[in-house]
């Protein structure tokens, strides 16, 4: 049969068909082992050198027994790629045979035809079967590589050395295939139609290898040749309705396969021009996904493969974008739905974009955006998120027309409350995007546009009147063009007659011609009129055209030009263009403001984002701010106030994003060198003119960042200094003022600034410009004190001589401010002084004595005739009118000459001196007590360590007194420090401790003076004031006016914090001052006083902490916002233990004021991370807010559980609470209560262990269920918790609804109580014999004997009671109560009439020992 070659060979449908034999049918006579087939390779190596393919008939089997060795050893490995190179080599001889043969213009013979087929057929048969068996292989090694990593090595090389470069060889296959696939191999068939057998096993490889080959670039040429093999098949041998179905099916299962298939389907067109193939593909994809639109594989493969082809494709895919959108937009799958959107975003940009659309494009283009815009409300956050990037990217592109361009910005806005953070931040980009890419202006300032719009609106009217007389005056025109033009026809058509062809002179101008013209016809001087109309046409250049009309056509050409010449005769114009132009000129800034108003709307759900727990709302909010602030878009400038709060951030990214967003702000601009200096402190200045009083501090700070970065180089700096003095040229006294406040907050940073500038201060702060303002004044003094060097302790700087020359002049200056009644802030002129004396100055304390003196001794030679200075204030009343504040237009002359005028009567002081006096003594023994307590201190300590120095030469010895020293350590921490360390047992005595011995000699040495010597020594000067001033604030129906009394419990609260013996006596005094003024100041500053006792006398205060959060239900929002502030600051800083009562502040979450909510919300953040505090006081809190007799409002209660319970986030906290809420059940007995127990259960978020706690505690609120808003909460437990969860979590979330759901089912009265009441009972039973000194909860003491459980215990006890018993100290120490504070302890402490007011702690003891005796019970079996 090998020899006569007269044989058919079959493609077989598997390969063991071929070892059967059927009539003329080519079959496998031998198959040959595997060590018979090295030889028989060899001979066929020799065959192939030969150059004659026909070789194949003879060592067919040869090739076959290789295909079919299933082993993967080394041998068979190489045996295959030997293989595959011979028959590399045997397919390029036969392809070189084939094309003669074929192309030839005769026909080959039968004879031939049949052997070339078979050659053909078997060949290509042998050679794709082996690049399928080596592709087997390889895979399989693949596979165990990512199974074992422990055998990774030497699989890995033994692949490198059996396969190399395997992807090469693959890609040189597939050119062989396509080379032969070029010959027009169906004339090898009669009739010439190729099998489909063959086809499709040359396509099969190509489809296998597409499956395999991962999408890189460099085998970019392999997925080129096998579209190209694709699409000679489909357009010679009929493979176009199989091409589909297997892309299909690849795109189905094989996901890296999108990109590849997107290139190969547009190659097939722009190369063969195949475009139906693309038509049926989509609508097979289309039905597959509406058949599956659940399996999210599918969805996200068929995804990739649209979104791949429309990004390279757009054009293609418009026509089959509404039928997909029809289809696919109401999908299940939010993946396609983002694929489809996506498509339809790129056809906009790609094809749809430009001005010379067709009307069929402009609808499909409106029709995808309108598709965009609807889906920006999708259910699904993925998609509301993608369509707002797709929208970002059309803007970016300038692809949204104007008509779309408001309606997208609006719903942008809406979305900034979206639920979800990355539907936030793709608004917050987009509303971003949409600022700078705005077409409408650089500037969007709502109240210029609104001016600019009615300045053009009048323009435009006017406008209209204009064209109203024009039509008038054209009216007018057109009648009297009627009676001329039959006196004007024949003298026109006689010229023509006389002068068809006349030549005119050049040199006239066109211009020159049309000023004659116009008298002649105004004077009806038609004939030398019309030779002026031809010569002026002539002149005009339209001679040529002239000569082409017809006589008649001419006639009426010169008519024409003569109606022309005639309405500029009469001075007719037309303004229709211009009124054009004006007309859009409105349109456009009607919708600028429109643009504006739909901005500023989001700017303020954007300050809501700023105190968001999200970090990427912070951050996005700040970007959008910044830029939105560049755009002068209003209420921006709120938000860059609001932006400085995160400098106190935790979080050092927020805080870097804000100096960031500042820097962006204040120090970019297009200039440089000197002019970038000036512009920069402009925006600078411009800034802090706008800054809050309560935001100076963190401006403040940021300045200091930017010196230490050099932002604020020297160059801005001697701006400021120019500015400054005046010497820049323009600056106002205001912004002279301004550039002194950024000077003060840079030194605080680099102290030389104001140290080297130091004679030019003390000039300006001694000048004549001060007398003027004496606001510079106070700031001259706070720059020069911050030239000292911050980092250095106070001992090294040198101070002022007492009798320093500029010393005598701030003194002068300042008694001379102190009588003038006009100084607009007395008190912080006397801060700076006081502040400049006691920290720049030699003995401080004889300045300001000297001072009080000499204002003493002034009072009593100027103003009184009797009375002894330390009496002074004794004598004033309240009924003459000099003791009230003087006007502001009264000057000291006149206020002196009234004086004089009443002196007759009886000598009085004014008030505002007085007022002004009693400040002065309260701010000067402060300052006293702080310059002991840190300057003296550690001078002394410097001076001990100097001779401690030279007492101890040795080196060790001096390195350990160095080691000691204290820097800026005030003598009350050192003293606090070392009774710490006293109450310690000492192991060792040693050179540290003699340190220690002599550190507390020096501090009790100076707290001794505190105490003692300041206010009590006999002979001081404070020992004869202080009574004047107590005096003062125990008689306000006498001393009736406001200011002082505000002064003089400022001053008490002062003079409180130096001794502790004086803070403890007039401790209660100063509470009944805060329990019954009515000055809401006084209130505020004894708020603050009482923060800063506290920091000082702590033991002192504690028992006086419950004022403090009285004042949080004050009617007033600023002492309301004092004590929240002074609350959180001193709760932050562990001066005041976190208790119940700090239910107090959590109910300013909800507050009425903003910036108290976002104070609280911040301090309940920051609590959150510090250990366990929130966590341990949640129960009371959640106790306290649920107390009915509280008359919360449920939404309230809500807002303010879902705020903190979101602040907890770990697993172990979470299972605590759940058990604790839980048995918070059954000691309640209102449905409200219930509701939001069950509301607060919701709120968290649920693992497999906290899930079985709600299982174990089922019985607890197994009644509670009917309630149907109780039952929707643990449903919502249940729907949350399953959405994502892992198998475990659902089995028990599972269960709990299956216990969920017994708990609604009905059963008989009787039954229910045995079996739930029984057993409950003989549990408690049990727990009481078995532990009957369980531990108790809570940290109040319990009386002896009160060890009783269950519904006795509950009954005789409240919530509320119990918190009151914990919380209060004891009765011999508390204080009085305020008012509203009293009334409601006397109501929790009146007869309890009502249990359902809360738990006690030994009910839930008893359940929850009750409970894990259960559970335990329940193990065992």
């Amino acid at each position: 049969m090998e020899e006569t070659h007269d044989f058919q060979f079959i493609l077989p449908i598997k390969n063991n068909d071929l070892l059967n034999s059927r009539g003329d049918q080519y079959y496998v006579q031998q198959i040959y082992t595997p060590s018979e087939i090295p030889e028989q390779l060899l001979a066929c190596k020799n065959k192939v050198h030969q150059r004659d393919p026909f070789y194949i008939f003879e060592h067919f089997d040869t090739y076959y027994s290789i295909i079919e060795n299933t082993a993967s050893d080394a041998a068979a490995i190489r045996n295959l790629m030997r293989a595959f190179d011979l028959l590399y080599l045997t397919v390029d001889r036969l392809g070189g045979q084939l094309m003669p043969l074929l192309t030839s213009s005769e026909p080959p013979s039968s004879q031939d035809r049949v052997r070339y087929l078979n050659l053909t057929k078997m060949t290509l048969y042998l050679f794709v079967n082996v690049v399928k068996r080596i592709d087997v292989v390889v895979q399989q090694v693949m596979r165990d590589q990512q199974l074992n990593q422990q055998k990774k090595r030497a699989k890995q090389g033994e692949v490198l050395e059996q396969y190399p470069d395997w992807d090469v060889k693959r890609g040189k296959f597939l050119v062989q295939l396509y080379n032969v696939l070029q010959c027009p191999l169906e004339k090898l068939w009669n009739p010439p139609v190729a099998e489909e057998s063959f086809v499709t096993m040359l396509c099969d490889i190509c489809y296998r290898t597409l499956e395999l080959v991962p999408p890189r670039p460099d085998n970019r040429h392999i997925i080129d040749t096998i579209f190209q093999i694709f699409g000679i098949a489909i357009k010679r041998y009929n493979h176009a309705i199989t091409f589909p179905a297997r892309i299909l099916q690849i795109l189905r299962s094989t996901e890296h396969a999108a990109t590849a298939v997107a290139s190969g389907i547009l190659l097939l067109h722009e190369e063969y021009g195949i475009s139906t193939v693309f038509s049926i593909l989509m609508k097979d994809v289309v039905e597959a996904l509406t058949l599956d639109t659940s399996d999210t594989a599918v969805s996200r493969n068929f995804s990739n493969f649209l979104a791949e082809f429309s990004g390279i494709a757009p054009k293609l895919m418009i026509p089959h974008l509404s039928k997909l959108g029809d289809e696919m937009l109401d999908c299940e799958s939010h993946v396609l739905r983002n694929c489809v959107l996506q498509i339809m975003g790129d056809a906009v940009v790609g094809e749809l974009t430009s001005e010379e659309l067709d009307d069929d494009m402009k609808e499909a283009r409106n029709e995808f955006l309108d598709n965009l815009l609807s889906h920006v409300n999708d259910i699904s956050a993925h998609v509301r998120s993608k369509v707002l990037h797709i929208w970002h990217h059309l803007k970016e592109q300038h692809a949204i027309p104007l008509s779309f361009l408001i309606k997208v910005l609006r719903e942008a806005v809406c979305r900034l409350e979206d639920k979800s953070s990355l539907v936030r931040k793709s608004a917050i980009q987009l509303i971003k995007a949409f600022l700078e890419n705005n077409p409408y202006s650089g500037k969007l300032t709502l109240e210029e546009l609104i001016k600019k719009h009615e300045k053009e609106v009048e323009v435009m009217e006017q406008l209209d009147e204009v064209l109203a007389e024009e039509r008038n005056q054209l009216k007018k025109l057109d009648e009297q063009w009627e009676a001329i033009t039959p006196e004007l026809l024949p003298i026109i058509e006689e010229n023509l007659r006389v002068a068809p062809e006349l030549q005119f002179d050049k040199e006239e101008e066109y211009e020159q011609l049309v000023q004659k013209i116009l008298p002649l016809l105004l004077e009806k001087n038609y004939k030398e009129a019309v030779v002026l109309v031809r010569k002026a046409d002539y002149a005009a250049g339209n001679q040529d055209i002239s000569q082409l009309l017809k006589p008649e056509e001419r006639c009426v050409y010169i008519l024409a030009l003569f109606k022309t010449f005639l309405s500029l005769a009469n001075g007719c114009k037309d303004s229709s263009e211009e009124m054009q132009k004006q007309i859009k000129t409105v349109e456009f800034l009607k919708d600028s403001i429109e643009f504006s108003h739909v901005a500023t709307s989001a700017m303020p759900k954007i300050l809501e984002m700023l105190l968001s727990k999200t970090n990427t709302d912070v951050f996005e909010a700040v970007d959008l701010f910044t830029t939105g602030y560049l755009f002068g878009i209003h209420g921006t400038q709120t938000g860059m106030q609001r932006m400085l709060n995160l400098v106190w951030s935790s979080d050092k990214e927020k805080r870097d994003a804000v100096s960031n967003a500042y820097r962006k702000v204040l120090f970019t601009t297009d200039k440089t060198e000197r002019a970038h200096a000036i512009k920069v402190v402009q925006n600078l200045s411009k800034f802090l003119s706008e800054v809050e009083y309560g935001h100076y501090t963190a401006m403040e700070t940021l300045m200091g960042e930017w010196v230490a970065t050099e932002d604020i180089d020297a160059l801005i700096i001697q701006v400021l200094f120019e500015r400054f003095t005046l010497k820049l040229e323009g600056t106002t006294k205001d912004e002279a003022r301004l550039a002194l406040q950024l000077l003060i907050m840079a030194s605080q940073a680099k102290s030389t600034i104001a140290s080297a500038n130091r004679a030019i201060i003390e000039d300006i702060a001694t000048g004549e410009r001060v007398r003027q303002d004496p606001r510079i004044y106070t700031s001259c003094l706070q720059l020069l004190v911050n030239s000292i060097d911050a980092n250095n302790n106070s001992k090294y700087y040198k101070r002022c001589a007492t009798d320093a020359k500029f010393v005598q002049q701030i003194t002068r200056l300042f008694l001379d401010f102190f009588f003038h009644p006009q100084l607009p802030d007395f008190d912080a002129l006397a801060m700076s002084l006081f502040e400049y004396y006691y920290r720049m100055c030699q003995a401080p304390d004889e300045l300001a004595q000297n001072i009080v003196s000499e204002l003493i001794g002034r009072f009593n030679d100027h103003w009184l005739v009797v009375a002894e200075p330390e009496e002074l204030p004794q004598t004033q009343t309240t009924d003459i009118p000099y003791s009230q504040p003087l006007p502001m237009s009264q000057t000291l002359t006149q206020t002196q000459t009234q004086a004089k005028a009443v002196e007759e009567q009886q000598a009085r002081i004014p008030v505002y001196l007085v007022s002004r006096f009693v400040f002065c003594v309260g701010y000067m023994t402060i300052k006293e007590m702080i310059f002991l307590d840190m300057d003296v201190y550690n001078n002394m300590k410097y001076r001990e360590e100097l001779t401690a120095l030279e007492e101890k030469k040795n080196k060790k010895d001096a390195v350990n007194a160095l080691r000691r020293q204290t820097m800026n350590v005030s003598a009350m921490e050192v003293r606090k420090r070392l009774s710490g360390v006293a109450a310690e047992p000492q192991q060792e005595p040693d050179d540290d401790l003699v340190g220690a011995t002599a550190e507390d000699n020096i501090a009790e040495e100076i707290n001794a003076i505190c105490e003692d010597m300041l206010l009590y020594e006999p002979n001081a000067l404070m020992s004869k004031i202080y009574p004047i001033i107590i005096d003062i604030c125990k008689r306000p129906g006498e001393y009736r006016d406001q200011q002082l009394q505000q002064a003089a419990t400022l001053t008490l609260a002062r003079l409180m914090t130096v001794s502790s013996k004086f803070c403890e006596s007039n401790m209660s005094f100063l509470m009944n001052i805060l329990n019954m003024t009515k000055n809401l100041k006084i209130k505020c500053n004894t708020v603050v006083g009482l923060s800063d006792l506290t920091f000082r006398f702590p033991n002192i205060i504690e028992p006086w902490t419950g004022h403090f959060y009285s004042q949080l239900h004050e009617e007033d929002t600023e002492l309301r916002l004092t004590a929240v502030k002074m609350l959180s600051h001193l709760i932050l800083h562990e001066m005041i233990r976190v208790k119940g009562q700090i239910a107090d502040l959590a109910l300013c979450i909800v507050d009425e004021s903003d910036e108290i909510r976002n104070i609280t919300q911040q301090f309940f953040k920051e609590i959150a991370n510090k250990s366990n505090i929130l966590y341990n006081v949640l129960p009371d809190i959640i106790s306290k807010l649920g107390d009915i007799n509280l008359h919360l409002e449920e939404d309230k209660y809500r807002t303010i559980m879902r705020y903190i319970l979101g602040l907890i986030q770990k697993d172990r906290q979470i299972e605590t609470l759940v058990e604790k809420l839980c048995l918070r059940f059954p000691v309640t007995r209102v449905e409200r209560q219930w509701r939001d127990i069950a509301y607060c259960l919701g709120l968290l978020s649920y693992n497999e262990r906290s899930i079985k706690k709600l299982i174990d505690n089922v019985q607890h609120f197994r009644d509670k269920v009917q309630v149907d808003e109780v039952y929707q909460s643990f449903k919502l437990i249940i729907s949350n918790t399953s959405k994502l969860a892992k198998p475990e979590l659902k089995a028990v979330v599972t269960e709990f609804e299956t216990r969920l759901n017994e708990c609604l089912q009905v059963v008989e009265p009787g039954t229910s109580s045995q079996s739930e009441k029984g057993p409950n009972e003989t549990r408690a039973n049990k727990t009481r014999t078995a532990k009957p000194t369980t531990k108790q909860r809570g940290r109040g003491r319990r009386a002896p004997g009160s060890n009783r459980r269950g519904r006795n215990a509950r009954q005789e006890s409240s919530s509320e009671q119990d918190s009151s018993e914990e919380d209060g100290p004891d009765s011999d120490e508390a204080p009085p109560a305020p008012r509203q504070q009293a009334q409601r302890n006397q109501q929790h402490r009146g007869k309890n009439t009502d249990p359902s007011s809360g738990s006690s702690e030994d009910s839930e003891q008893e359940i929850s020992q009750r409970n894990r005796n259960q559970s335990s019970r329940r193990a065992r079996k």
